[in-house]
């Protein structure tokens, strides 16, 4: 297809207001269009690069366009993009570009934003973002804080390292936590927080380096000083072959991805030998001695028949695309996530449109972009769908703070089953004893009796016992698992370790303001309102829930005290929950990811080769099977694990 001069220059236009969204965080673009994913980016930049010249100025643009709030800073040598890459068939003809007999380097493509570091005369001078490739924003103030850079070298010359700068899983949600959820993903966080000019949260920020500038024979001997200088250094794998490389982009893709604790979206393959890429040169700006190879994100089109509602159980009115079924990665998509009412304005979206939907990473698809539109605009509710009360639109999201409420009660009863562990009591079961006037909050499930259960066909004697024998289990817990399965918004376990670390009681944490928040690591202004409020809100139910629950004490000493767990695989002993309650009842910190410093990798797989167990070795953490932690370091034998009874299981599911 042949595309005219100015449909080119409206392409360019239009690229580059996504580009400039991407890199600044931006919700939308400055003319307000919704952002395309980097399928679609990619998409449409091929139609440009195979439509342009080669001298066309575009090429000479990556990045984003520096802001004001930074000193400019030219690049000595211009840091640019690469070719992309997304088949197995085109990493074969990547690899038979040349033949060489020493191999190739493939290396993660962390998820974040390009650095380039100068050091000179032993020390840190500069940090500067990549910017448009040619000219980025002299952050050094802020860089010195991130993880990993080193703000001193062991050699005098002057030198150049390249890196990736961006948050861990982990550190992403301690900045939501202290932001109040203010970024969309570590992406965006990680670049918003590298700028911010007072400098706060900048030591969340990691580096990976990938590149050192100088005369080098491979790609190997790189990686190599880099590593002897002291830099972290971007995970890599040597490969000999194109299968090779195959074969680790196959176990990424089927999920060895999943288990970093780190967002990547592909590798970067390039020649090992120096020399074949510079022979390779240079087209269109992008060297074409390594590329860029991207996991494919399955996407599809298909029509929206309704737009659904759904409520929370704090109150949140979430819209829901309910979609002509369309086949998915192998899966039948009947609905997909629309996140809030500003992502329906952006998309311009409403009921009968067709649409392009995506599944990537996520279990949940996603409406990308409207194809064609029907031409039905959407119009916000302004009752709840549930209790036909009127809503209250903060502007963020709609919020539905009527009681009662059936669908918020009802979601709010089952998240405190869900933390309970109590299994096979779905929101419709739970929705019957409801309409039955049996259950009106939480406090309510400890007042039923198994008569209570008569009414409805089909349930089991055996699943009603298991029922009213977990909820006496209940009926004693530690303040921080009160808390969490209260499901206050925004109160995550670690805010609930906080309050209860800091206030002890829950008649002292009822009391708190946000000023008595604000100054405790973590805690900004955002995020301590939005947990006072949060508490307020549910106040007088937890009042009523605590005449049924008693709070236990925690031990003054425990086994664990001062020492941190992790856990990768299976546990044959107990369910991963109760072990986060027993290392917690020990006095220990549970972590969900292997970082420095962590004292016990619990796994039963000696030979495990997940991302934590790596890191684990790289840490000299101490590695542990499931049996030694309990016999050599709580002194106990482990729990025998009796499997729960799934009598009747069958009748009582085929209910649903």
């Amino acid at each position: 297809m042949t595309y005219t001069f100015g449909e080119l220059e409206k392409l360019k236009q239009k690229l580059m207001e996504h580009r400039e969204a991407y890199y600044n965080a931006m919700p939308k673009t400055k003319s307000g269009l919704s952002l395309i994913s980097d399928a679609e980016y990619d998409k449409l930049e091929d139609i440009l690069v195979r439509n342009i010249p080669a001298d066309d100025p575009w090429f000479d643009i990556v990045g984003h366009t520096p802001s004001s709030g930074w000193t400019k800073e030219t690049h000595e040598i211009p840091m640019g993009s690469q070719l992309k890459i997304n088949t197995e068939e085109e990493i074969v003809e990547f690899c038979d570009k040349v033949k060489t007999d020493k191999g190739y380097v493939l290396e993660h493509k962390v998820d974040g934003f390009s650095l380039a570091s100068i050091y000179d005369a032993l020390k840190l001078e500069k940090a500067i973002t990549r910017g448009n490739g040619i000219i980025g924003e002299n952050i050094t103030n802020n860089a010195k804080r991130f993880r990993g850079l080193p703000k001193r070298i062991s050699t005098n010359r002057r030198i150049v390292v390249r890196s990736e700068a961006f948050l861990s899983k982990e550190n992403f949600e301690k900045v939501q936590k202290s932001t109040g959820d203010g970024y969309e993903n570590a992406r965006n966080a990680a670049s918003g927080i590298s700028r911010r000019h007072d400098g706060s949260h900048s030591q969340f920020i990691q580096i990976l380096c990938y590149d050192i500038e100088g005369e080098f024979k491979t790609e190997m001997e790189k990686l190599a000083l880099l590593e002897a200088l002291g830099f972290p250094v971007v995970k890599f794998y040597f490969c000999r072959t194109a299968k090779e490389i195959i074969d680790h982009y196959r176990k990424y893709k089927q999920g060895k991805r999943e288990g970093l604790d780190y967002e990547i979206d592909g590798f970067v393959i390039k020649y090992n030998d120096i020399e074949i890429q510079e022979s390779l040169g240079i087209k269109n700006k992008r060297p074409l001695g390594q590329v860029a190879l991207k996991f494919e994100s399955d996407q599809g089109s298909t029509k929206v028949n309704s737009i659904a509602l759904q409520v929370g159980r704090t109150g949140v009115v979430t819209p829901l695309a309910m979609l002509e079924p369309v086949k998915l990665m192998g899966s039948t998509i009947s609905k997909a996530t629309l996140h809030n009412f500003a992502e329906i304005k952006r998309l311009g979206l409403g009921e009968g449109d067709e649409v392009t939907i995506e599944r990537g990473g996520d279990i949940i698809p996603k409406v990308t972009e409207v194809v064609v539109s029907a031409g039905k605009e959407y119009k916000e509710p302004s009752r709840c769908p549930s209790c036909n009360g009127v809503l209250i639109n903060d502007s963020v999201n709609i919020w539905c703070k009527n009681s009662p409420c059936r669908e918020k009660d009802v979601n709010r009863i089952h998240y405190w089953i869900k933390k309970l562990e109590i299994k096979d009591f779905s929101t419709k079961f739970l929705g019957k004893l409801y309409d039955q006037d049996k259950i009106r909050n939480i406090g309510d499930l400890y007042k039923l009796v198994p008569d209570d259960f008569d009414s409805i066909d089909g349930i089991g004697e055996k699943t009603v016992k298991s029922f009213f024998k977990k909820l006496e289990e209940s009926s004693e817990m530690y303040l921080e698992e009160f808390i969490v399965a209260l499901g206050i918004p925004t109160c995550s376990e670690t805010s609930s370790r906080m309050l209860v670390t800091n206030f002890g009681s829950w008649d002292r944490i009822c009391k708190v303001k946000p000023s008595d928040i604000i100054g405790i690591p973590g805690y900004q202004e955002r995020s301590a309102t939005s947990i006072c409020e949060g508490i307020a809100e549910i106040e007088d139910m937890a009042k009523d829930l605590l005449s049924v629950v008693k709070i236990k004490q925690k031990k003054t000493a425990g086994k664990l005290k001062g020492k941190s767990v992790c856990v990768t695989g299976e546990l044959t002993s107990m369910s991963r929950n109760d072990f986060k309650k027993l290392v917690a009842v020990e006095l220990g910190e549970f972590k969900s990811s292997v970082s420095e410093g962590l004292s016990y990798l619990v796994t039963n797989d000696a030979d495990s080769g997940s991302g934590k167990a790596e890191k684990a070795k790289k840490y000299g953490t101490t590695v542990i099977s499931e049996a030694d932690f309990f016999k050599t370091v709580l002194g106990q034998n482990p729990p025998s694990n009796k499997k729960e009874d799934k009598t009747d299981k069958i009748a009582f599911n085929s209910l649903f």
